[in-house]
């Protein structure tokens, strides 16, 4: 008991230490927990908007594809109509 009564400060300092120690360490997991999700978050905001890119690529693609057919068939039309 005597140990004690002479050191007391220190136990109580070491104590302390440990619950600061430990609470630092849950809040450095929690906000890891954050960031990761953070990290998801934006990867799947990226890929939505390459999808959306990508999508836009695509219709304009489109757009040339049936511009082209449409030509080909007036200018088959114009080759069947004059040698007919």
């Amino acid at each position: 008991m005597e140990l004690i009564k002479l050191y007391w400060h220190q136990i109580v300092f070491i104590i302390g230490l440990v619950v600061v120690a430990v609470k630092l360490s849950a809040q450095v997991n929690s906000i890891q927990k954050d960031l990761n999700n953070l990290t998801k978050d934006l990867n799947r905001r990226d890929t939505y908007v390459e999808t959306v890119k990508l999508r836009a690529e695509v219709d304009g693609i489109n757009r040339n594809i049936t511009g082209l057919w449409a030509f080909c068939d007036k200018l088959r039309d114009k080759l069947n109509g004059s040698s007919g």
